[in-house]
Parts: structure tokens; sequence; C-alpha cells
């Protein structure tokens, strides 16, 4: 094909480029190798680190990832550490070893200020993430629920299962939407593990309400009774409204280089809009619910609905507050660290160090300026910011490990590849270049 397609010197290039698959790995883990190499030499340069460690299955593989946050160059950076690969027991202990031994001999563990697990039994660390929290608060709410709310969430699985689970169930309610020309064509999964599935689930029933009364009446199935209940079709509004709250919640607090207070600020605000909107409902207010009010200009409520929701919103302010109680608020003493204007006079008057501040929203990037003039100072704010407060980079990696080994692909060693895929690092390109051979 060379021969045919190209001249005779095109030829002769075309077989000095290394094209075999075990060029390509060995390709990929030297990339790694480099990266990890300038990761590590940072690292070391840096006065202290946090780390952020998750552990899951992967195809054949239990797999802990190890994210780190340092300072270089006078600001915080994230980057992947490493990718291990764990025992057959994931004990608390075995974890351990296995991070133990890799951090042993290439850094210093005395540097380390904090360790950022998911909050799990067998991963002990200094803080729990924030996003882990709001789910044990979700299922708290699922079990709390009011009993009136709760029949109508059973019978929102028992319809989806009646659907979902059945070949052919499925097949005729695709065709039924698109003859109504639905917005959607089918409904989502509800999994009790996949607690984010509750309120996109409810939303897509309430959306297909309509389609799905026609399903079960030409089935003659009693569940059809339902969807002609207004009472059933409010309160089934006002799940969809409640249960996408603290998924918009969690996500806001997804991202990377995210402090407690950017954090500890959302959750504080969250509480205090659920005290607002119960005293709104008490009034007959509830515009803060979307679906609801969309359904309460065709239908009428009575007091016992509006009762019902104060009532519920009340005990979705006690889990919160049972969470995050204000006693253990982590910004209590700390908010001289984004605001020092007050507190600390000497930095408040230095007119470089004030124009900074009012012109920059990163707190790492400002401390770090401020540890060349004010080291003391400035350590204990870095100290205090550097911890991860989430553990969405470990819950990021994971997805793309998932994208990335299939069970097509389950002998695939990822470690190399993830870090490769992960690190904001760029290669050493003339390192690497002087190490290329033309062998296969």
């Amino acid at each position: 094909m060379r021969h045919e397609l190209f001249r005779e010197a095109a030829v002769k290039k075309v077989e000095n480029i290394p094209l075999s698959v075990s060029t390509v790995t060995r390709r990929i883990s030297e990339i790694a190798e480099d990266i990890e190499a300038q990761l590590l030499e940072r690292i070391n340069e840096s006065p202290w680190y946090a780390i952020q460690v998750d552990e899951s299955t992967d195809v054949d593989k239990a797999i802990l990832l190890v994210f780190v946050r340092y300072i270089f160059q006078e600001d915080v950076h994230e980057d992947l550490l490493c990718a291990l690969f764990l025992p057959t027991n994931t004990t608390a202990a075995e974890l351990f070893i296995s991070l133990n031994k890799y951090i042993s001999g290439r850094l210093n563990w005395l540097h380390c200020v904090s360790v950022c697990t998911d909050g799990v039994a067998a991963m002990t660390g200094r803080l729990s993430g924030l996003t882990t929290r709001i789910k044990e608060i979700a299922s708290e709410c699922d079990r709390k629920m009011p009993p009136e709310l709760n029949s109508v969430l059973q019978a929102v699985v028992k319809i989806i299962n009646h659907i979902k689970v059945h070949a052919l169930n499925s097949c005729l309610f695709e065709q039924l939407c698109e003859e109504m020309d639905a917005e959607h064509r089918r409904l989502l999964l509800y999994t009790e593990v996949r607690w984010l599935s509750r309120g996109k689930s409810l939303a897509r029933v309430f959306e297909l309400r309509e389609s799905l009364q026609r399903f079960y009446l030409e089935k003659q199935s009693p569940l059809a009774a339902y969807f002609s209940d207004a009472d059933w079709i409010l309160k089934l509004a006002y799940l969809c409204d409640i249960f996408n709250l603290p998924n918009e919640l969690n996500l806001s607090l997804q991202g990377k280089m995210t402090t407690f207070f950017k954090l500890a600020d959302k959750v504080a605000a969250f509480k205090a809009k659920l005290e607002l909107w119960r005293q709104r409902v008490n009034t007959g207010i509830f515009d803060m619910f979307h679906i609801v009010a969309g359904i309460m200009e065709e239908t009428e409520f009575g007091p016992s609905f509006t009762q019902l929701v104060h009532d519920h919103l009340f005990q979705l302010s006690k889990e919160f507050e049972h969470y995050f109680p204000i006693a253990k608020d982590p910004r209590l003493g700390m908010e001289w660290i984004r605001n020092p204007k007050e507190q600390l006079i000497e930095i408040a008057n230095d007119g470089g160090l004030k124009s900074m501040f009012e012109t920059t929203s990163n707190l790492f990037a400002f401390w770090g300026k401020v540890k060349a003039e004010h080291p003391d100072i400035a350590t204990k704010a870095l100290k205090v910011l550097l911890p991860f407060s989430t553990s969405y980079l470990c819950e990021a990696g994971f997805s793309a490990l998932t994208a990335t080994k299939t069970r097509l692909w389950s002998r695939l060693d990822i470690r190399s590849t993830i870090q490769v895929s992960l690190s904001p690092i760029t290669p050493r390109w003339n390192r690497l270049g002087k190490q290329a051979q033309s062998s296969h």
C-alpha cells in the first residue's frame, strides 16, 4: 500500500514512524512518567499539599484514584497524583497500605495538611465531602417523607417499572409517544442507588402524564386513575420540584479549585431559602416551585396541600440543620481569609495588595502573593484553603475511567492512560523526542 499510494521518498519516511500497539503503549507510559516526574518535583517544592482519595471498582479490578492540591509559582494547582490497583479486600487498612506505599519515598507525609474522602467507613480522613452529606440528606428526606407524598412516589416507581421492565410495553409506549408528538419517547428508570435519578424520573413521568394516561386507559389498567386525579398530579408536581432542589445544589458544589467558603455559602443560602419558602407557602405563594405554580393555574388546591408542603419543608430544614449545624460552620473565625481588610490592618493599608484583592476572585492566587511579604498570616490562610472540600475530582476521574476502559478493553492498564488524560501538566516533548526510536 505504501508503494502504491506514495512515492519512494514518502515510503522511507513512513517506515521510520513507529505504529505498533506496543510502541503506542510505550509512548503513553513515557509521557505519563514525565508528567509524574514534573508533578512530584512541584509537590516536593511546595511547603504543603492536600490529597483527595476515592475507591471504585473497575471492569475487573478495584482502583484508587488520588488527586493532589499543591502550591506552585505562588498559586494553588490540582492534579491527578496516581491511580493505584487495589487487592480484593478494600478495607481501610489495605487502602492505607497501598497509598502509603506510593507516597513513601516520593513525598513527605509531614507536609500533607489534609486528606479528603467520600465519607464512607473504609475511607477515614479529616473531611467528608459536602456532596456525600447532601446525598445523605436526600436519602433521609426520602425515608421521612410524609405518607401522602410517599404514596405518590411509590406509585410513580410502580408506573415506571411496569413499562420499563417489559420490552413490549416499552416499545408500545414509545410508539404512542411518537403518535402524540410528545417531547420525550421514553421514561427514565428510577433507582435507589443513583439518587440523582429521582428528580429526573419524576419529572419525566410528569411531562409524559397525558401519554401515560392514554397508554393505561387502552390497557384498561387501574394505574390510569392516577392521571385523572388532580390532587395526585399536584403532589407529583411538588415532588418534581422538591427532588430537583438538592440535585441543583449538589451540582452547584461541583467543580475544580473550590474552597469551603464557596461551598458553605451555597449550603447556607439553601437553608435560608427553605425557611423563606416555608413562610411564603403559609401565605399561599408557590411561585418558587415552577412546576407546582404551573399546575395551580389549572387546579384548585385546599389548605391540606399547603400544610403538607409546609410540614415537608420544615422537615427538610431540620435535616439540613442536622447535617450542617450553625455551630460547626467551617467559616466561623475564618472570614478574615477572604475579607482581610478589617482584621489585617497592615495588609489592608498595602495599596498594591488592596488593589489586587479587589480585582481578583481567586483567593489562592491572592494569598500566594501575600506570602512573600507576610509569610505568617499567608501560611495560616493557605493551610485553611488548601484542603479539598468535595470529592468532585475523583468522581470526574472515574467517569473518564469508565469512558476509557470497557469490557472490550478489560486488559488495559489504565494507570498511564488516566495520568495522561487527566493531568493539566504539559509533557516535556523535547526530552521525550530525544528518546524516540524507530523500532517496533
